[in-house]
């Protein structure tokens, strides 16, 4: 039976529908499930945290490879076919829960560093992102399916139109690679948009040291709320425009530049200086 067959099959089976509510669209090309497992290079030594498990062809894909499998999944009618289907599998664990009401770091095997792969869905890829970044420390490497355009935007370079908030956001915690792009037929039902595959290798220490990362995060976001404003304009709010200019002289950096056009280690520069001439 193909990945296809099998998901048609439990939905009639159950007189229920894929949840457009939770994001489901349930991976149908075996080919894909290689690939994910190559970009995670999992090993038999590997504790893996799978996060919205669905028809368990990732889980058992998983099962084969790693030491061993924490799969999490919303939906109580998945969450008993899953169950069902690994209960014979001591390595396997199913948890059915909401992945961000859950304590996450209630999962981790104490000493242990590992490995996050999901099919997130597109309306809550930006706030489990930020769950995982919290427990970057923790982590080992993640390997997540999510919209194009969101990917996109996380590897983008300085002075392109999908460099923003997000992409320094992700790349103070993690080293991106964007491993494949795919298109809508790789899923059941198929989305709108292309997906890709992205993968953050978690930093054993911030791309950039900052002396107040919570201020630091504040300067980007607000320097990319009014992207197409000059930053002598957008950073107000920071400071007076006298003390933003002599900053910005400092720094050698253009008052007249956009927020775009800045590098991760800019903007840590700048949010030091601005919060040591306020």
């Amino acid at each position: 039976m193909t990945l296809l067959q099998q998901a048609k099959t439990f939905l009639k089976t159950h007189r229920t529908h894929p949840k457009k509510q939770l994001g489901q669209h349930f991976l149908i090309n075996p080919d894909v499930l290689s690939i994910i497992i190559d970009a995670g290079e999992i090993t038999g030594t590997d504790i893996v945290i799978e996060i919205g498990a669905g028809l368990g062809c990732l889980t058992a894909a998983l099962a084969e490879n790693a030491k061993s499998v924490i799969a999490i999944e919303v939906d109580p009618l998945l969450y008993a076919e899953l169950e069902s289907q690994f209960s014979t599998d001591a390595d396997v664990q199913i948890i059915h829960a909401d992945v961000l009401k859950i304590e996450f770091s209630s999962l981790f095997p104490p000493n242990t560093c590992p490995k996050v792969l999901a099919n997130l869905p597109y309306g809550i890829t930006t706030p489990i992102l930020s769950k995982l970044l919290e427990h970057a420390n923790h982590l080992c490497t993640c390997v997540l399916m999510m919209q194009r355009e969101v990917a996109e935007r996380i590897v983008a370079k300085p002075g392109g139109k999908d460099y923003g908030a997000l992409t320094i956001g992700v790349s103070y915690y993690a080293d991106t690679t964007l491993i494949e792009v795919l298109s809508p037929q790789n899923f059941f039902p198929a989305p709108q948009v292309d997906s890709a595959l992205l993968k953050l290798t978690m930093r054993e220490k911030p791309r950039v040291l900052v002396n107040d990362e919570e201020y630091f995060f504040r300067v980007v976001r607000e320097a990319f709320r009014g992207r197409r404003k000059m930053l002598k304009n957008s950073l107000r709010r920071f400071a007076s425009a006298e003390i933003l200019i002599e900053t910005f002289a400092e720094l050698n950096i253009a008052p007249e530049r956009r927020a775009e056009t800045l590098d991760i280690t800019e903007f840590a520069a700048l949010a030091d200086l601005l919060q040591a001439n306020v």
